[in-house]
């Protein structure tokens, strides 16, 4: 289907998705989740604000869906005139100077895109974690679009084991670091998000000090239609140590900062929320 739909012009696909988006914001997709998520981590906007915030969440999930849908056929040129990076000098120095390189982003703007563009801007190969998706076809089909460019996608039950059998081989690696662990997870801890108790995955912290990756926040912004600009955080000060707690952090303040500052780019249809900390967590 994806690949049946990326043969359409992206003008096109706009159009056909933003009439998805509308359809969906009017019978109310995920609507509670998106209000509840925008009043807890932003309640300084207040209520015309945080309504206006709603319909442009749902007017940038339509172009979000176009822009997936375009990934089967979208070339490089095409993907460095609409994810530019501002600072890529800090991955390319970092690289030469046979460092490793965790690139950390989130749901938020473009994500799939931001994966094609850094799997053909370093030259380096691109080891990239993923969350299978349920259905066989479904993960086989999404994989071949992520990969098309050479990035290697690696389950993230499965990364450790796989940067161990490498032998540090992998220098650039790349991980969306937001999403909620399984409540019996032995891989997750309990970090402040906008005040609240959030659980994330520890791994990106871990593999940072253990594993000796430099870690970096990508924060995205949008540039119009179809244009994303990305910059390259450094989560760590100049030759300061890893420590997991600490990059991970790092990371969560970056993370508010940039959705702070573009709220409706933010995937709030997620229930990042889905179960409290429990005591002995």
């Amino acid at each position: 289907m994806l690949r049946v739909l990326a043969l359409l012009p992206l003008p096109l696909l706009y159009a056909f998705f933003a009439f998805v988006a509308w359809v969906l914001r009017v019978i109310g997709w995920r609507r509670d989740l998106v209000e509840q998520g925008l009043a807890r981590c932003l309640p300084e906007l207040g209520e015309e604000a945080r309504r206006r915030t709603l319909h442009q969440f749902y007017v940038s999930l339509g172009r979000l869906a176009a822009e997936f849908a375009r990934g089967p056929r979208i070339t490089p040129p095409s993907l460095e005139q609409r994810m530019r990076f501002e600072n890529p000098e800090l991955i390319i120095d970092a690289l030469r100077a046979n460092r490793r390189v965790m690139l950390i982003a989130a749901h938020h703007c473009n994500w799939e895109w931001l994966l094609l563009r850094c799997s053909t801007a370093f030259d380096e190969p691109l080891v990239a974690a993923y969350k299978p998706a349920s259905s066989a076809r479904a993960d086989a089909e999404i994989q071949a679009i992520r990969s098309r460019f050479g990035a290697a996608m690696i389950p993230a039950n499965d990364l450790v084991q796989h940067l161990i059998a490498q032998r540090g081989r992998v220098r650039l690696l790349a991980m969306l670091a937001d999403q909620s662990p399984p409540a019996r997870s032995e891989r997750q801890c309990w970090l402040p998000f906008f005040g609240l108790d959030t659980a994330f995955y520890c791994g990106p912290g871990w593999i940072s000090a253990k594993m000796g990756y430099e870690p970096f926040y990508i924060a995205v912004r949008p540039d119009g239609r179809g244009r994303y600009v990305a910059r390259f955080v450094p989560l760590l000060a100049p030759g300061e140590r890893p420590d997991p707690d600490r990059v991970l952090r790092a990371y969560v303040h970056a993370l508010e900062q940039q959705v702070m500052a573009y709220p409706a780019q933010y995937f709030w249809a997620y229930n990042r929320w889905k179960r409290p900390k429990r005591l002995y967590d």
